[in-house]
């Protein structure tokens, strides 16, 4: 039987976030889907191409989906106070459009996809004091207040642990929380007492067939080990030390290519230049998700990287999962979840944070391994994905909570 689901989300198509499938799946099934939405900027900050405050309009975004699009200030250079303008345009305009949806027809579930900050959370509590028969879930990709604590946002053990009151509170509406990493169970189970349900991400479709047909329009050198990058260039990504890194390799025939944007985009670009080491990168602007794996194709190995702190511990990097589907031998500079996914799965090497010339010397042995023995990294890789990640699982997982 249909159900009438309404999701809350800060993104949607054609921004790139798993929400995206999730909605398809719930049309495919054949539920009418209201998405609660605002104009695509991230993570440019600024407003897509054919979008802007004249785009602000309901759309029929497949035959059982409708999208309503919300004014709010984009992210623009994404410091801290453009974020906070952008957070809260959205929350007033959710905030008067939940008000309006108080007089339309009853949805029986509310599906919200928390990435940050934990506001979008609060309107849906509204929504369900006037229809107390709703369903609410919560997919908590970001956990609040020890997120703004790991990024220096909020460093007042007072105000963390009144903003720890606060989410315990909201949390206490929801009828079921879904969790993107195991790391986060105990401390959601702190504030939470009721079903807490793992969920972790997937590779897009593109990604997980690594249908890698695409034109792309990439000149790299042929006698050089490629190391690759894609997604956000951010402060939680740490690249401060790769630097170094990049200059203790300089002399190999190594190759790094970034692709993505992000709020230190620049400043890595600018270390490099300093270091006279632009010679040895190259910066490919963020692509649409079906390019890909045309794109990973070309390198050698994938990298990935998270800053040294006890709550990115506690994440798996969206990426990785990304990378074992399209069959990648993985650089990992991180630790906690995401280090022990690529252990368990012999994919390929993890190094702490800090230790630059370890990590030179790590990919130093990586260049020497033959294309058999990367292509079989690769393929413990994928088998580990299989297993614990398959898009399928996830998608019959999540039409269950609806049933």
């Amino acid at each position: 039987m249909a159900k009438r689901i309404l999701i809350y989300t800060n993104h949607f198509y054609p921004e790139q976030f798993k929400i995206n499938e999730i909605v398809d799946w719930l049309s495919e099934e054949g539920h009418i889907v209201r998405v609660i939405t605002g104009i695509p900027n991230y993570p440019s900050g600024k407003y897509y191409k054919g979008y802007g405050f004249q785009s602000i309009y309901k759309t029929n975004y497949k035959d059982n989906v409708i999208v309503n699009r919300l004014p709010l200030i984009p992210r623009g250079n994404a410091n801290y106070f453009m974020l906070v303008l952008n957070y809260l345009s959205y929350f007033i305009s959710t905030f008067f459009f939940t008000i309006y949806l108080l007089f339309k027809k009853r949805y029986d579930y509310i599906f919200v996809h928390h990435t940050s900050p934990i506001l979008i959370a609060i309107h849906p509590i509204l929504y369900s004091l006037f229809h107390k028969k709703t369903k609410k879930y919560l997919w908590d990709l970001d956990i609040w207040p020890e997120t703004l604590e790991a990024i220096n946002i909020v460093k007042s053990k007072f105000v963390l642990s009144q903003i720890s009151k606060y989410v315990k509170f909201i949390y206490s509406f929801y009828d079921k929380i879904l969790i993107a990493s195991e790391g986060f169970k105990d401390i959601i189970k702190r504030r939470y007492k009721g079903e807490v349900i793992y969920f972790p991400n997937w590779a897009e479709h593109d990604i997980e067939k690594n249908i890698n047909d695409k034109d792309i329009d990439i000149s790299l050198p042929k006698d050089k080990f490629i190391i690759m990058y894609t997604g956000n260039i951010g402060e939680a990504q740490n690249f401060n030390d790769l630097t170094e890194t990049i200059r203790q390799l300089k002399d190999e025939q190594i190759f790094w290519v970034f692709i993505g944007g992000g709020r230190f985009k620049k400043e890595l670009e600018l270390n490099l230049k300093k270091n006279n080491l632009t010679n040895t990168c190259l910066f490919i602007n963020q692509v649409k998700v079906d390019q890909i794996p045309s794109y990973a194709q070309l390198a050698n190995v994938m990298f990935l990287s998270l800053r040294k702190n006890h709550v990115f511990a506690r994440t798996i990097p969206a990426k990785l999962q990304s990378y074992l589907a399209m069959k990648k031998p993985v650089v990992g500079v991180l630790e906690g979840e995401g280090a022990k996914i690529i252990k368990q799965s012999k994919c390929g090497i993890v190094q702490e944070n800090g230790d630059y010339k370890e990590l030179a010397n790590q990919i130093k042995l990586m260049t020497k391994l033959s294309n058999e023995e990367l292509m079989a990294m690769g393929d413990r890789g994928r088998n580990f994905y299989n297993n614990v990640f398959l898009q399928n699982k996830r998608r019959e997982q999540i039409l269950h909570l609806f049933d």
